[in-house]
């Protein structure tokens, strides 16, 4: 009698749960990461150990200082429908792109409508694109675009597929109104070198780097609380905080777009975040924050994957 009134409460209970989450979608995703107050970019990336433009390109950020409390992250490439990585395609070269996509990789363009067209003319499908919407995008009829494309009803897409503006082998009938001459495009800036990386403080290396180990992704270096650590090399100071957890104080600088470097456990931070730094500049005081005495934990990553620092650092 008790076991059958056991039974009767559980099922009640199970009843109610599920009729809370009616109508609710339960969209939680493991590869997904929520901004807390005080996080960056940059912080994220290093958290999960990923390169920062990979994280603002699956998000489609193109400001990278614009993130917010609450907002949700991808922290790995979406996928399609059919489980197939989404790449951006602006980040390959047009033969890399080729290989992907006969990898099974969709290649989409991450950038804005105007570029979303390849060069013979065709419309790369991004996601949460459909039909009507590129047809009106690029002023064609629905139809004819799904003609083109021997598209049936209901017009099924899916992004990086390639859409013909019209059948192959029809005619174009020239417009003669003036073309508008192209605008005038800045030069890319050049990736800056790292020519030459300097010790950030002087003094025992109490720790060495560790692949296999996830609290060894660095060097730890001994020395006297207050003294001054040092940039590496130039960069730009794209983390100045105590956000992630057993870093402390933590100074994160940006070389190029390859290489970023971390100095952790300061006493004091003398930089902030987005100014430039000059190699060999003071940047924070050495101390024991997040750790039990006082030394440097010191990290170099390259495309967000941490690396020996000792390859990299001149033979003391």
């Amino acid at each position: 009698m008790k076991r059958s009134v056991l039974n009767i409460i559980c099922t009640v209970a199970l009843a109610v749960a599920l009729t809370a989450c009616a109508g609710r979608t339960l969209d939680w995703d493991p590869n997904d990461y929520t901004v807390r107050s005080g996080d960056t970019l940059y912080s994220i990336a290093w958290r999960y150990e990923i390169d920062p433009d990979d994280l603002a390109r699956w998000n489609s950020l193109r400001d990278t200082s614009l993130i917010r409390p609450g907002q949700r992250l991808h922290t790995r490439a979406p996928r399609d429908a059919y489980g197939r990585p989404i790449v951006a395609a602006s980040t390959q070269s047009s033969s890399a792109a080729t290989a992907n996509t006969a990898n099974n990789t969709v290649v989409v363009d991450a950038s804005d409508a105007a570029t979303t067209t390849t060069a013979s003319g065709d419309i790369v499908v991004r996601p949460g694109d459909t039909l009507y919407r590129l047809a009106k995008k690029h002023r064609i009829d629905a139809k004819q675009l799904a003609r083109a494309n021997n598209l049936k009803h209901p017009y099924q897409i899916y992004p990086g597929q390639r859409l013909q503006r019209e059948a192959r082998g029809t005619t174009r009938i020239a417009s003669s109104a003036p073309r508008s001459k192209p605008r005038a495009t800045k030069p890319v800036a050049k990736n800056p070198r790292v020519d030459r990386w300097q010790w950030p403080v002087r003094g025992k290396v109490l720790s060495r780097f560790n692949s296999r180990r996830t609290d060894a992704r660095g060097i730890d270096i001994a020395g006297r609380e207050g003294v001054a650590i040092r940039a590496a090399a130039a960069g730009k100071v794209v983390y100045s905080g105590n956000g992630l957890i057993s870093y402390g104080n933590l100074v994160i600088i940006k070389h190029n777009n390859s290489y970023l470097s971390a100095y952790a456990h300061n006493r004091k931070l003398l930089v902030s975040e987005g100014e430039q730094v000059k190699a060999g500049q003071s940047i924070a005081e050495l101390g024991k924050t997040g750790t039990d005495k006082p030394k440097l934990h010191f990290e170099i990553r390259k495309h967000g994957k941490p690396v020996d620092p000792m390859r990299y650092l001149p033979a003391s």
